[in-house]
């Protein structure tokens, strides 16, 4: 795949929260359950769910990045999940449930293309929504970019996304907290998942970037060709029905 080039993000905006579905930027619930929808200034052309790592609770924690999806015309959906560091994976993934839910009730029904993102912790927790999106009476994503994904949360999801759902996977080569376990057992998991549907990828270091497990949340040009450019990738296939 190749990585577009990414023009420089957009002044963040998070000092906005309010509980009209109209305002630029939507904040509902409290602690694990909290979950920021956050609009494009323009029409919306796709929606994004961002499932961040254990440290970054906050969007401002990839508040760039977000700011970036936002002025390609993507509604973002950021749901907190944590309400503590001392919380269970389990609890965790009860809150990024909630979230996701009460952030589609937020946007209602537009018929937009949905692609889901996730690092560490989030790279995890986007198969159990992909699988689960039935269940939890939400649109299920067309494609999912899961970075540096940590190991299954309690048993792996019973269901696997659909046949027609394009996977991507991400490992850094010097990721020594997550390593290539947990995107070596979901592949694993998706071994009957269509060859031309999914992909595996190590990212490798290079002079001026490490891919360390907090690579994906630098803002410089080489992180945004290495992380942003191959999702900007995807929601664009989607948008496009590919």
């Amino acid at each position: 795949m190749t990585a577009l080039v990414v023009i420089a993000a957009v002044p963040c905006a998070f000092a906005v929260s309010a509980a009209s579905a109209s305002s630029p930027v939507t904040h509902v619930g409290v602690g694990a359950r909290e979950v920021w929808v956050f609009r494009p200034s323009g029409r919306p052309k796709s929606i994004v769910v961002f499932g961040h790592g254990w440290s970054t609770p906050l969007p401002a924690g990839f508040g760039p990045w977000v700011e970036h999806l936002r002025a390609r015309g993507s509604i973002v959906i950021y749901p907190r999940y944590e309400g503590s560091a001392g919380d269970s994976t389990s609890s965790a993934l009860a809150g990024f449930q909630a979230g996701v839910q009460n952030a589609f009730r937020i946007i209602g029904r537009l018929h937009l293309p949905v692609v889901a993102v996730g690092k560490s912790f989030g790279g995890s927790a986007v198969f159990y929504y992909a699988g689960s999106a039935h269940a939890w009476q939400v649109p299920a994503p067309v494609a999912i970019l899961s970075i540096f994904p940590a190991g299954p949360i309690g048993a792996l999801p019973a269901t696997r996304p659909a046949a027609r759902t394009y996977v991507e996977f991400f490992v850094g080569d010097a990721d020594t907290t997550a390593g290539s376990g947990g995107a070596d057992t979901f592949w694993r998991w998706l071994s009957g998942h269509p060859a031309t549907r999914k992909r595996y990828v190590v990212i490798r270091s290079k002079p001026g970037f490490v891919a360390s497990h907090d690579s994906a949340q630098r803002t410089d040009r080489i992180a945004q060709l290495v992380f942003w450019g191959p999702l900007d990738v995807l929601i664009d296939r989607a948008r496009h029905g590919r």
